[in-house]
C-alpha cells in the first residue's frame, strides 16, 4: 500500500484529461499544451494532457534527439516542453493571483507529466511551490541541477513507472544519457505481463495499478 497521500487523487486528476467530450481549460495557440482545471482535496489542481495528437507526437518524438535549453539555474531542461508550457505557466499563475495564491497541485501524464515537472519548476521559481506534483509515466527533462534546483524549493515531486515482465514503460527510458533523470521520489508501479509497449504506458494501466497499490476497488482498463 502506498504512503503517498497524492498518488491516487492526481492520477484521478491526470486521468480525468482524457475523458470524452472534456474540454481544457487551457490550450496554448499551437494546441501542443493542454491544461486541465480540477479541484483535488480543496485545491485547485493543474492537470497536463498527454499526446493525443500527430503534431504531438512529433513533439514526443523530440524527447529521443533532445534539443534542449540552457536554464540559468535549473541547467539543461526539454527545449520543446519548456516551449510548450510557457504560456499555460502564465495562465496557471493568473489564475492563481486572482485567487489569492492558495495552495495548489499540479500533474500530468506521458508529455504532459514532462511538462508538469518544469511548469512545477517555473511556478516555483515564481515564489509559489506547489503543494505537490505527480508527474505518470514521465520522459526525463532534465539533469541532476533540475533535482537540485527543485530540491532548494522544496518541491514535492513524485513520478511513476510501470513494469511488467517485458520490462519499464519505455517512454519514462528516454532520453537515456546517462546525465539525465528523473526528479523526485520514484513509484514502481506492477501492470500485468500480457500488457504491451503502449498498453502499458497509457493511463488506464497506471490509474489501475496506483488503485492496486493504495488498496482501493481496481477498474480494469
Amino acid at each position: 500500500m502506498t504512503a503517498d497521500p497524492w498518488l491516487l487523487p492526481l492520477a484521478d486528476a491526470a486521468a480525468a484529461c482524457y475523458a470524452d467530450g472534456g474540454v481544457p481549460w487551457f490550450q496554448n495557440p499551437a494546441k501542443t499544451c493542454h491544461v486541465f482545471k480540477s479541484i483535488v482535496a480543496g485545491h485547485p489542481c493543474y492537470a497536463f494532457e498527454g499526446t493525443s495528437s500527430f503534431r504531438e507526437w512529433m513533439i514526443d518524438f523530440m524527447a529521443l534527439e533532445v534539443p534542449w535549453f540552457a536554464h540559468p539555474e535549473a541547467g539543461p531542461v526539454h527545449l520543446g516542453f519548456w516551449l510548450d508550457i510557457q504560456d499555460a505557466v502564465a495562465a496557471i499563475a493568473a489564475d492563481l493571483t486572482g485567487i489569492g495564491w492558495p495552495s495548489y497541485l499540479v500533474t500530468g501524464h506521458s508529455k504532459g507529466a514532462g511538462e508538469s515537472v518544469l511548469a512545477c519548476l517555473q511556478l516555483s521559481m515564481l515564489g509559489h511551490p506547489p503543494l505537490a506534483t505527480r508527474s505518470y509515466e514521465p520522459p526525463t527533462v532534465g539533469t541532476a541541477l533540475l533535482t537540485d534546483c527543485l530540491a532548494g524549493w522544496k518541491a514535492d515531486v513524485g513520478w511513476t513507472k510501470t513494469c511488467n515482465a517485458t520490462g519499464a514503460d519505455i517512454v519514462t527510458q528516454v532520453p537515456d544519457w546517462p546525465e539525465w533523470v528523473h526528479q523526485g521520489v520514484e513509484t514502481r508501479l506492477q501492470v500485468p505481463d500480457a500488457y504491451g509497449i503502449a498498453e502499458k504506458h497509457q493511463m488506464p494501466a497506471v490509474r489501475a495499478a496506483v488503485q492496486a497499490l493504495a488498496g482501493v476497488g481496481v477498474d480494469v482498463p
